[in-house]
């Protein structure tokens, strides 16, 4: 059962006005998904001045029902100055709305419970919540937003608009220009043209000002793959698991930089009258935005894991013995945690914590050598080591690994490395790859 919007009167909080506002009060997202988008971009129970042409947030009780998730919320808003009876009084008919609107099978216990709140704020903020979006996120958003806010009532004045830039410079990072730029986009897809107008022309005075300098292209899945090429590949790949194992191999290179080439060419696509493609690519960068944060998310969950299992190793009575033991719970964000504090503690001159932690790099290492397969192990040695003859020493000396699979694994790794943005590396094996091929070849006649 969809619910009716209702008409109620208001008064404009600037000019006293009486105005007409049509609201709703029950949102039910199983029935009507599109009002959730609408009341969480604060669309929904707005009005506009007839008088003053201000934007009134109507206080209003407000019901929220998402079935798929179990969630009832119910707003009071706290301005209507309600006693307790009365606001028990708006929670039982507008629970009784929502119950009676469903089939006696979807009437489950959590209607029963609903969860009270007095702000538009604090409503939003359980909804996004049930979203997966934290506290934190949340907090970011709206910090940016306030940011927004101030940048545009300054962009008239540069003298202001300036020192403003420079105020803020720390907070104008990448992902507050994704952020503008999103909201560029919801204003274009809400037919607001002037708004749209005015944000895109407050990201150029920025760009003017503080956009980094395009940094060199990195190297990502082929080398010289330019940012356009990049954006080429992903449009390609239609498949949600291609494209999710494209954006992990290239994740270096999606940078600030990419979005901003990537929404010029929405915005080209967009002038060409290509509505089709630019709304493709405007969801293709919304999936790798999504991707991208999880990947981050990822990476971050990995390295708070590996900080917590180096605490734990240099707290033990013996670390080396604590290495062995958690040797399964070693992996690179170990590695690059234990590096990281060994760099730390060396520009701070730590001197005794920096040989500690040496120390357990070095046996870090080594424990986990060991337990490689031995064609690993040897490609572990050829990568550390710097000096090319020592190189060949090694695998004349560890001639018995030395095979068709061993060199279709270092070819393999030689590209995943490249890949990876990791040429010097690369370059290391890539070096061997002719010495290895004429002992092959070798052994191969000998036979």
């Amino acid at each position: 059962m969809r619910f009716s919007p209702t008409t109620i009167q208001a008064s404009c909080p600037a000019c006293g006005a009486p105005i007409k506002a049509e609201v709703r009060q029950v949102i039910d997202v199983g029935q009507e998904p599109e009002l959730k988008r609408r009341l969480l971009r604060g669309q929904l129970n707005v009005s506009a001045c007839p008088t003053c042409s201000s934007r009134v947030a109507v206080a209003t009780p407000l019901a929220y029902h998402d079935p798929e998730k179990e969630l009832f919320l119910i707003l009071i808003p706290r301005q209507m100055s309600l006693s307790g009876e009365e606001q028990d009084k708006i929670i039982g008919e507008l629970t009784n709305l929502v119950m009676d609107s469903l089939a006696p099978e979807q009437r489950k216990g959590y209607l029963f419970q609903p969860k009270t709140f007095f702000s538009m704020d604090s409503l939003i903020s359980e909804i996004l919540r049930t979203e997966g979006i934290t506290d934190e996120m949340i907090q970011d958003q709206m910090q940016k937003a306030q940011l927004l806010r101030e940048l545009l009532a300054q962009s008239g004045d540069a003298e202001a608009f300036e020192k403003l830039v420079r105020e803020k410079k720390d907070s104008l990072d990448y992902e507050f220009f994704l952020f503008l730029s999103a909201s560029i986009d919801q204003a274009r897809e809400d037919g607001e043209k002037e708004a749209a107008q005015e944000l895109s022309g407050l990201r150029k005075q920025l760009n003017e000002l503080v956009a980094p300098s395009p940094p060199p292209v990195q190297e990502t899945l082929e080398e010289g793959l330019t940012r356009e090429q990049l954006i080429d590949q992903l449009f390609e790949h239609k498949d949600d698991e291609l494209l999710e194992s494209l954006v992990a191999l290239a994740r270096p290179a999606l940078d600030y930089q990419f979005f901003q080439t990537l929404t010029a060419r929405i915005e080209a696509v967009q002038a060409e009258g290509d509505s089709d493609k630019a709304k493709q690519l405007t969801q293709l960068r919304s999936k790798i935005l999504d991707l991208v944060d999880e990947l981050d998310k990822e990476a971050k969950a990995a390295l708070d894991r590996a900080a917590a299992l180096l605490r734990r190793v240099m707290e033990s009575e013996n670390m080396e013995a604590a290495v062995e033991e958690e040797a399964e719970n070693i992996d690179a964000a170990f590695l690059t945690v234990l590096e990281a504090n060994l760099v730390a503690a060396q520009k701070s001159e730590q001197q005794e914590m920096a040989e500690k932690l040496a120390s357990l790099k070095e046996h870090t290492l080594s424990v986990l050598e060991a337990r490689l397969p031995p064609e690993m192990r040897l490609i572990n040695q050829l990568v550390s080591e710097e000096d090319t003859e020592k190189r060949r020493q090694l695998i004349h000396d560890q001639a018995d690994v030395v095979n068709e699979d061993f060199l279709k694994l270092l070819n393999l790794i030689v590209e995943d490395l490249r890949a990876q943005g990791q040429g010097e590396a690369a370059e290391r094996l890539s070096e061997i790859v002719p010495d290895v091929e004429t002992m092959i070849e070798t052994s191969d006649e000998q036979k």
